[in-house]
């Protein structure tokens, strides 16, 4: 385990992390056209409650990984061009194949899984595939197989990977003697893993895009007394604890980061003492912008979660109304928020836009939707908001890296 000193960021945070932006109810907000929105899933994608499209990540070159379930339950990977063709794949001998994150030089990472055992559980695998096809497998020292909490029509394995553009991966693994602990671990791009956990985590989990270019990897852990707080790991190890002002103190609630860009901005969520998700972007400066979308709910697990951002500071993600619907919203740097949905989403608890899990340079917003019939679709949905190019301090190349966050003394 890698860990040399942990950072605690809060409310007094140099207020430095200097706190802007407030709800944004006191700022623009728009609902867009629907003809800014493609709607996709691959060939064989089943149409079932929990069969569909699972679009994980979108690169600025156009192409969109993840996997899809079939009707017969099981997972398969894909790749979908900018064109809108796919390549399909698995892992030979697997009983389900996912794909969770691609880098700019074309390489997958993901799990394949063996079939389940008569309890449910199921030994899982990662896998590196390269632009050729070509497959490397991993395993993670002390990993467990993961066992359903609850019933499922399908086995899927929710432990999100992520790879940067060198190669190096960063995730989550189940721990081989407590089904219920999870720790974290990075793969450096010569095979060699180090497992890690904040001090104090009683489980620790990552993200999708939870690693960025220099190797800095975001997530969120619970502690013993069921809080989450959100950590920063630096490519030498060196985790930082962040408690978002504002966050609760009971059981389920805290914070939590969901992805860090090239250029160190880190969008995630705090739930409040009343069980109610507020979103935040933090910046490489220390900058914390809170965002609360007009139309988000403001009852027990309604709200708002920022869960993607861009190396020019635009933010998305998706909020639950009071009737428990999901719907997404992109957030400009300025501070204009611009909300859409999907045509076919369902309009039911638990329906609508569910995920919003990468947005582009470009402003292209890739995830999920769920229909009427609880099944799964992919989409991209085009912002088209203001023009953030010529903002101070917009980085569109990612070229400042910069992952420090500066804490109060």
């Amino acid at each position: 385990m890698t860990r040399t000193q942990v950072k605690k960021l809060t409310a007094g945070v140099a207020l430095a992390v200097a706190i802007v932006g407030g709800s944004v109810s006191a700022l623009a907000q728009k609902k867009c056209s629907g003809n800014q929105v493609t709607k996709f899933d691959p060939p064989g994608a089943g149409t079932a409650a929990g069969q569909g499209t699972f679009a994980q990540q979108g690169l600025n070159s156009g192409a969109i990984v993840g996997y899809y379930v079939d009707a017969d339950g099981m997972a398969h990977g894909f790749v979908r061009s900018v064109n809108g063709n796919y390549t399909t794949f698995d892992v030979p001998g697997a009983a389900g194949t996912q794909a969770f994150g691609i880098n700019d030089e074309g390489t997958v990472v993901g799990w394949w899984f063996e079939p389940p055992a008569s309890n449910g559980s199921s030994v899982y695998h990662g896998y590196l595939r390269d632009k050729h096809g070509n497959l490397t497998y991993f395993d993670v020292p002390g990993a467990g197989p993961y066992i359903p909490q609850g019933p499922s029509p399908i086995v899927v394995i929710p432990l999100p990977l992520a790879i940067n553009r060198d190669g190096t991966v960063a995730g989550s693994y189940v721990d081989l003697n407590n089904a219920t602990v999870n720790h974290g671990f990075v793969r450096s791009v010569d095979g060699n893993i180090t497992s890690f956990d904040p001090p104090g985590s009683v489980t620790t989990v990552g993200d999708t895009n939870g690693i960025n270019r220099e190797g800095a990897i975001t997530g969120g852990y619970a502690t013993a007394d069921g809080v989450s707080h959100a950590y920063l790991r630096d490519p030498g190890g060196e985790i930082t604890k962040f408690d978002a002002p504002g966050a609760g103190t009971g059981v389920g609630q805290g914070t939590y980061f969901n992805m860090i860009t090239d250029a160190g901005s880190m969008p995630g969520v705090f739930i409040d003492q009343s069980n109610v998700s507020h979103g935040f972007l933090l910046s490489r400066d220390g900058t914390l912008v809170s965002i609360d979308v007009t139309g988000a709910g403001t009852g027990k697990y309604q709200g708002t979660l920022p869960s993607a951002a861009n190396v020019a500071g635009i933010a998305a993600g998706n909020y639950f109304d009071s009737n428990g619907v999901s719907h997404g919203f992109v957030r400009s740097r300025r501070g204009e928020v611009t909300t859409f949905d999907v045509p076919g989403e369902g309009t039911g608890a638990g329906q609508g836009l569910a995920a919003v899990n990468s947005i582009t340079k470009g402003g292209a917003a890739v995830g999920w939707y769920i229909d009427g019939n609880g099944a799964f679709h992919g989409y991209i949905y085009q912002y088209r908001g203001e023009d953030d190019s010529n903002v101070p301090g917009a980085d569109h190349a990612g070229d400042r890296l910069s992952t420090s966050i500066s804490s109060a003394q």
